[in-house]
């Protein structure tokens, strides 16, 4: 029996499962690792801790030493800088904010960039991130023999892998020539790094194979020796094909520490905009995201901030019965660590607005589930989908009480129920893919998947969706306003 390893490295942790060539998942397992957070919008994680998760779930799963190959996912537009099989410094992730002087600097330098890479540029950009890296550890970005862009990418490079980077990902990097179809050497250079530090593009299915597993990473994983690396697309492109497939028309939510809405198609946007445009394998189609940086994270910090020493499982029976009560409920902006969809900018930060005497912890608390939701819809509304049944997936999807809130912003039935962990299973999908196997992996929401409905309930949010659009442009000047006054005041600590 063929068994496939799929690992996918989210944003606080590791997924891993092991399949045979008919999808049976044979084993499964996970490990977290911590993230580090400072004053001037600095997040990172540190490479090492994804290695040590890979081990920790292989050991787990018990069944290390039967894989035969190995497919790799996880989260995207990082800067991870390596040399002799190694990091050299923390990952910057990102959700980081630190090098916005730099992002101004290449945005006046690089020559029709926006159009070029198909996106809107914010600060978070990794051409950003390597200037920032030029002009406070130079001698960092010169000894890097490589510069990686994905957590996916920096394991596949110590099991032995070629320094490599998927086309899904590289579209998040602000430094992919998607009409040349090649990297933007200029903005490379213009950051301060060297063209010869780039990993190599991968182009489709065929050239995902990045290497083998070498003697000592075997020895450390339990991993066999020789055994295929397999490197797949990005998360985001990852979970929708593990979830519905990466063909035109395919769409569904994702609500996890961030949340997007995602949909497949195979026309280029006309123009950049605040939703992704993201290349898939074979440069044909395009996966356009909204996405919204804080969802399960805003809803985490609400939690503790309103609902002091409950669980979330607390929180929903609280307030089931205010679900549906909108007129004591402020809105809400949700971007605690900046803001992706409906504007792209760093700056912002959340917000609420038109909390009365009546508005209580309960409200509050649903406000940022709600603004969650809103700003979701404003992607559909952007790119024109408005289907009556949406897919969503993600640890957020448990919450009966965000189900009926998207269910109703929506006024779409919401599927929930996906029978697996998308992300690892696509990893997995693209390995046998990539070596030519004959499989049966097919995507999890396929004909016949047992599923659980949440319909529309009376609640009318209609009047709200233009208003809480509006809410965007009329903060935006304050957002940065303050947001000078924070990077420039020392006395903010940072934390961790």
């Amino acid at each position: 029996m063929t068994l496939i390893a799929g690992l996918d490295f989210g944003s606080s942790g590791l997924k891993l499962v092991v399949v045979d060539l008919d999808g049976t998942v044979v084993a499964r397992s996970q490990a977290a690792y911590p993230t580090s957070h400072g004053r001037s919008g600095e997040v990172e994680q540190d490479p090492a801790d994804w290695w040590r998760a890979a081990r920790d779930a292989l050991a787990e799963c018990g069944i290390a030493d039967r894989i035969d190959a190995v497919g790799l996912t996880g989260q995207m537009q990082d800067l991870i800088v390596v040399a002799g099989g190694r990091e050299l410094r923390p990952a910057l992730l990102y959700s980081d904010t630190r090098a916005s002087a730099q992002q101004d600097r290449l945005a006046a330098e690089v020559g029709d960039w926006e159009r070029r890479v198909e996106n809107h540029l914010d600060v978070t950009n990794v051409a950003a991130k390597i200037a920032w890296l030029a002009d406070h550890e130079p001698d960092t970005l010169r000894r890097a023999e490589s510069l990686l862009f994905g957590a996916g990418a920096y394991v596949g490079y110590r099991l032995g892998g070629r320094a490599a980077c998927d086309l899904t990902t590289a579209s998040t990097t602000s430094l992919l020539d998607v009409q040349a179809r090649d990297w933007l050497t200029d903005g490379v250079t213009a950051a301060g790094a060297r063209p010869d530090q780039l990993p190599r593009l991968l182009g489709g299915e065929a050239d995902a194979v990045i290497g083998k597993v070498s003697r000592e990473a075997a020895a450390d994983l339990g991993l066999r020796e020789g055994v295929p690396i397999v490197l797949g697309m990005g998360d985001a492109g990852a979970t929708t094909d593990g979830i519905v497939g990466i063909e035109p028309g395919d769409s569904y939510l994702y609500l996890g520490s961030t949340g997007w809405l995602a949909g497949v198609t195979d026309t280029p946007p006309d123009e950049p905009s605040p939703i992704h445009s993201l290349a898939l394998p074979g440069w044909r189609r395009r996966l356009r995201i909204g996405s919204v940086q804080s969802a399960g994270s805003a809803a985490a910090w609400a939690l503790a901030t309103f609902l002091p020493g409950r669980r979330f499982d607390d929180a929903e029976r609280e307030v089931a019965d205010s679900v549906g009560v909108l007129d004591r409920r402020p809105l809400c902006l949700p971007g605690i660590a900046g803001e992706r969809t409906p504007v792209r900018d760093g700056a912002f930060r959340g917000a609420f607005v038109g909390a009365s005497e009546a508005t209580g912890a309960v409200d509050f608390y649903l406000a940022v589930l709600t603004g969650v939701a809103l700003g979701l819809r404003h992607a559909a509304d952007e790119l024109g989908i408005h289907q009556r049944r949406i897919p969503l997936v993600g640890g957020a999807a448990s919450s009966p009480a965000w189900r009926q809130i998207l269910a109703d912003v929506f006024d779409a039935t919401i599927v929930t129920g996906v029978p697996g962990e998308p992300g690892p299973h696509s990893a997995a999908r693209s390995a046998a893919g990539a070596l030519g196997l004959a499989h049966s992996l097919r995507p999890l929401l396929g004909e016949g998947a047992a599923v659980e409905e949440t319909v529309p309930s009376s609640a009318n949010y209609g009047p709200l969706i233009s208003i809480h659009r509006q809410v965007y442009p009329a903060l935006a000047q304050t957002f940065h306003n303050l947001h000078r006054v924070r990077v420039a005041d020392p006395s903010r600590k940072a934390t961790s």
